[in-house]
Formats: C-alpha cells, structure tokens, sequence
C-alpha cells in the first residue's frame, strides 16, 4: 500500500469509528495527518516570495490573492493550493510582461508537520511496553513559498511600424512618406527593457499622433513579436490600420435649445477644408464644456471621406438649465458668522453671457457684487469680464467704505495656465483707527497668470496650484501716489498613499509692496495676516507691525505657510492636523530677523457629495502681538486651502 493510500484509509478508518460512535481504544490517541490539514483556517498562513526581481515585488503583490485575502485563510489545504495556483498563474503573467520570457513561478506549501515519534528514548533505554510520545499537532501559521525564477530580462531588438491602408485611402493619400517608421519617438528603442505596458502604450501615442495629422481613422491592428533567445532580445512590428487621410467637412450641431448656433460657429477651432486635427476639436470641447453652459459635449467624426477627400463631423451638446440660484454661510470665532446669495444666469442673450449677482453679509463686511462675463470675446478662446462691488468693511485697524469697477481679458496660456489682465478702478473712504478719514481714489492694471494641476476643486489630493499676480497702481491718497503690488502663492498636494487618504498639504505665499512708504498708502491696500485662509490660532488682521501708539497698522511685506496632513477614514470622515506660520514687516522684503507667529491645531471632516464640511481648531504657539492668547476655530465648506 503506498503512503497516501495508508494515510487516507487512516483517516477513513477514525471518521467511520466517529460515525458508528465507537470509543477510541483506551492508551494515548496519536493526531491525524488529515487533522492537520482540516486545521488551515485555524492556524492560518504566512507567504513568503522567494527570487523576485527588483522593481517586481509591488506588481507581485498587487496579483497576488494568497496575500490579498491572507485574513480570509480556506479552510482546508485544497483551497490554499487552488489560491496559491492562482497566484502563479497570474504571477508568470506579470514575468512575461516585464520581459521575463523564460521565467517561471511555482508554489510549496510547508505544513509544519511533527516529525515520526520514537519508542526509544534518546540515550538508547528501552522501557518495556512503553508507548511511544504523542506529537502535538502543530498551531503555527501554515508557510507557503512562491518561488520566482525569473530569467533574463529581454530588451528591445529591432522594432518597425508596418501601416495597412485601406481601399479609400488611396485617393487621399499618394505615400505613407513622413509617417514614423518605428516607436522610438515614443520611447521604445533598442537596448530598453521589453515591457508589454510601454509597448502598447507607445502604439497609443502613435496612434493618437496619426490622428492630429490627418487620419481619423487610423487604429491598432496589432503586434508581431519575436523573441531571440540567444541574445535575449524582442523584435516588435507593429501594424496599424491607417485608412484615408482626411480633411474636414461640414460641421453639424444637434442638441440646442436656448444657445445660437453662431455660438457655436464662433467657437469652431478649425476650418472646412483644412487637414484633420483631433487636437482642435478636443480644443474646441474644452472650451465648450468651460463655458458653463453644457453637461454633455461630444463629437462624432463620420465613417469615411466623401469623394474630395472631407470627412463630416458632428457636434452633440446638452444644455444645462441656465440659471441657478445659491447661498452659503461660515464661521469663525474671528471673523463671526457669515452668509452669502447669488443668482446667475449663464445664457443671458442666447450667446453664452453670464451674469452673477451676488451678496455677502458678515460681521467684517457687507458687499454686493455683479459681474458679467462674455465668452468667446474676439477670439474662440478668451474671455471679456467686467464687473462691479460696493461694501463696506469693519476692522479693528480701519473702516472702509467704497466701491470697485473692473474690466478684463481672460484667456488659457497652455493646458493647465490661465492669464488675465485687465483694468480698474478703486474708489472709497478710509477711516483708519488714529488717524483722520480720507478717500483714495486709485487706478490700477491687474495682471494674473494661474496654473491649476490639482484634480480637486474643494477637495485636492494630488497636483499643484500656483497664483503670480502683480498690479501696479496709480492716484491719489493725501497726495499723489504710485505704487506695485506683487503676489505669489502656491499650494502643493502630495498624496502619501496609493488610495490618496493620506495626503500632505503645503501653501506658501510671498508678497511685496514697492514704490511708496507704509503710512502713505490706504490702510486697506497694506500687507495683515491672521485669521481663516491665513495664520489661524490668531484674530483676522492680528500679525502686522505695529505703530508707535501700539496699534497694528499693516507692512510692505508677507510671508505665509502652512501644513496639513490630511487624514481620511471610514469613508466620510477625516482629521487634519495642522500648523501655520507668517510675519508681516514694514519694508518691501521680508525681514526675518522680527518674531514669527506660529498657530498649529487640529481639524475635523466630513466628507459629502459636493465637498468636505471642515471645522478647525487651533491655538497660538508663538506669538509677537501682545493680545491673550485663546483657542479659535472655523467652519467652512472644503479644505483650508
């Protein structure tokens, strides 16, 4: 009888003795190998990969079901070896697309059984009529090896790009002349490692480039690879449908309700006849799905070119309601309770002009606001904004009472920047605490360029964002007066984790103030920090240097940081701890050698459809003003910053 035979007659023998309710035969019972092996998912299992490449370790794991459901062990060895059959399978995937051609993965599963017990002792005594000692059956973790044996890793050998033509394209397109020959223009070169990934992502970035000169209809048609197993090199052909080469045809628009169709013909990025460019009409989408005044917008480009060699297009939009009405509230124990309005209407003639009208109600200020904005002005990509505030604002420093008229060009600089310039006009009355009330009359040219990478509006978790602004003013406040503004900011997002719940945030800003003395200019154009969106832990205003009778009176110059790290669990909840820091100088460059004012604390989120609700509490660390320190806190919809 062989030993697994002798092993299940075993353990068929003690089930049919439980079975007929048999009493064991008196004398110490030995365990059952079929025991052990009924007692997987009760010792559970470690895993351990033996001979992985560097660099591999994370895809492995990734594949890998024996530690993806380690907490979930089977319940008998079967299971763990159908798992750990599993795991090879997709494991000698993962070797064949890095490049591991001749690599292979097998499994051993080490059951920690005891070794055969011996009637004789060690020192050779032999006791007559003796049992022999009882091995205990064993309650560690069950081991399972993976085993890799990689192999070499092949390289790229020759690749060349092999392009079919279909039947129509033949009256557009006399020679494929021009067209990459091979994908080293996307990476793909002799000597690289052979990676399934990079191979065919190249061929997407071929693909994608054949459609921005002129073949719409260009698609993959495969690969043919060939592997030398002498000098460990992947000879890659890639074949590409091409078909015709195409020109654009007549534009046709479905969907529209309230929006003109000279909206749309104003905003078209290419013209009838010209060479097909996929670029322009993701261009053009882009700028429709900026407008506000679409949920949906896709285009469609037709299945062949007619008999001039033009393929027609079709544009399909969905309109949103154009007007919508909204209101929000803050708080913070430093600037009191908040609420605000707004109405606006993103249709107002038919031509895309929106216009907001909006007010704000605080304990600090009370502003109304319109602001109307016409896309499209001039030029498909730019935008006209003009716009115009009257309020009042209450500080302990000033009163200010006043209004703001503006115009300005808006337009994108690149995929991700934004410009803006314009002009505007600031008028208002001054009050500053000690000193008599005077009206500043001011012009100025703002100038504004943003770069927005962050995949959040409310709630970023990766990316950067990066503000530089500068306004030069001129005009009179006691006297003739000139001076420039300037202003950077940045905000970076880092997440720390593969799912992004662990993120660390960082702003810093920079400002400066050239051209003119502190006490020359307006009270409400100078340099604070403190409060929400600034240095929390002290009141709105509080860090700023102060004058001889004591009182902050603002400076020339700012610098702000912050840090957070944003922790989110359990779906909708998240805690922020934090730490801020500024100062505020009265020259035109920061001077350092004047105290910084540290606040740190700790936030709360809530995490919703639209956004995270945060509250954040926070306290003085160090401090150069002379008010008593307290704890201060804030709410707010979305993250601080």
């Amino acid at each position: 009888m062989s030993i697994s035979a002798g092993l299940a007659s075993i353990a068929q023998a003690a089930d049919d003795a439980a079975r007929a309710d048999v009493p064991p035969a008196p004398g110490p019972q030995v365990p059952l190998i079929s025991d052990s092996l009924r007692l997987i998912g009760d010792r559970g299992y470690a895993v351990r990969l033996d001979g992985v490449p560097d660099g591999l370790g994370g895809a492995f794991e990734e594949v890998s079901q024996l530690i993806a459901r380690k907490d979930e062990p089977p319940a008998s060895i079967g299971g763990l070896r159908r798992r750990a059959q599993s795991d090879v399978t997709r494991m000698n995937k993962v070797l064949q697309s890095r490049g591991y051609f001749e690599g292979t993965v097998a499994y051993r599963i080490d059951l920690g059984l005891p070794q055969s017990a011996s009637a004789t002792p060690a020192d050779g005594t032999v006791v007559p009529g003796a049992a022999p000692p009882v091995p205990a059956l064993p309650t560690q973790p069950v081991e399972v090896v993976v085993q890799v044996d990689a192999g070499p890793q092949y390289v790229i050998g020759d690749n060349q790009v092999s392009y079919r033509e279909q039947a129509e394209a033949e009256s557009v397109s006399d020679s494929n002349a021009g067209l990459p020959s091979d994908l080293s223009a996307y990476g793909i070169v002799p000597g690289a490692p052979a990676i399934a990934a990079d191979i065919i992502a190249a061929e997407k970035k071929l693909v994608d480039d054949l459609h921005d000169r002129g073949y719409p209809f260009a698609k993959s048609g495969g690969r043919r690879a060939l592997a030398d197993v002498d000098s460990d090199r992947l000879a890659v052909t890639t074949f590409v449908e091409l078909g015709a080469r195409a020109r654009f045809g007549d534009l046709t628009v479905d969907g529209l309700e309230r929006v003109t169709p000279g909206y749309i013909d104003r905003r078209k990025t290419f013209e009838d006849g010209e060479v097909f460019d996929q670029r322009k009409l993701d261009d053009m989408r882009a700028g429709l799905v900026r407008s506000g005044l679409f949920d949906g917008v896709r285009f469609e480009v037709g299945e062949a070119v007619n008999d001039t060699g033009e393929v027609p297009v079709t544009l399909t939009v969905s309109e949103r309601p154009p007007r919508t009405i909204g209101a929000g509230a803050s708080y913070s124990s430093t600037e009191g309770f908040g609420i605000s309005a707004h109405w606006e209407n993103r249709n107002l003639l038919g031509e895309g002009q929106h216009l907001r009208l909006e007010a704000r109600i605080a304990q600090i200020e009370q502003e109304a606001e319109a602001r109307y904005r016409v896309a499209g002005f001039r030029r498909a990509d730019q935008t006209l904004e003009l716009g115009t505030m009257a309020g009042r604002e209450s500080t302990d420093i000033y009163d200010r009472v006043g209004g703001l008229l503006t115009a300005g060009i808006e337009r994108p600089l690149g995929d991700k920047w934004t410009g803006k310039a314009g002009v505007l006009f600031d008028g208002a009355q001054v009050d500053e605490v000690g000193e008599a009330t005077e009206t500043a009359l001011l012009f100025g040219v703002p100038l504004q360029a943003t770069y927005n990478g962050a995949d959040s509006l409310l709630d970023p978790r990766d990316g950067y964002r990066l503000r530089l602004a500068a306004t030069p003013y001129v005009g009179r406040f006691n006297d003739e007066l000139a001076f420039h503004v300037a202003d950077v900011e940045l905000r970076t997002y880092v997440p720390l984790d593969e799912e992004k719940r662990l993120v660390w945030a960082t702003r810093a800003r920079a400002g400066s103030i050239v051209g003119a003395r502190t006490g020359e200019l307006p009270a409400d154009k100078r340099f604070y920090a403190g409060g929400a969106g600034s240095v929390r832990g002290f009141e709105f205003q509080e860090i700023s240097p102060l004058g001889t009778d004591g009182a902050q009176e603002g400076g020339r110059s700012l610098v702000e940081f912050s840090n957070e790290l944003r922790w989110r669990f359990m779906d909708d909840l998240g805690v922020v701890p934090f730490i801020d820091g500024g100062i505020v100088t009265d020259s035109p460059l920061p001077d350092f050698e004047e105290e910084v004012a540290w606040g740190g604390g700790l936030g709360f989120r809530y995490y919703t459809s639209f956004g995270p609700i945060g509250v954040d509490l926070a306290y003085p660390i160090a401090t150069p003003s002379d008010e008593e320190p307290s704890l201060k806190f804030y709410v707010k919809l979305g993250q601080a910053f």
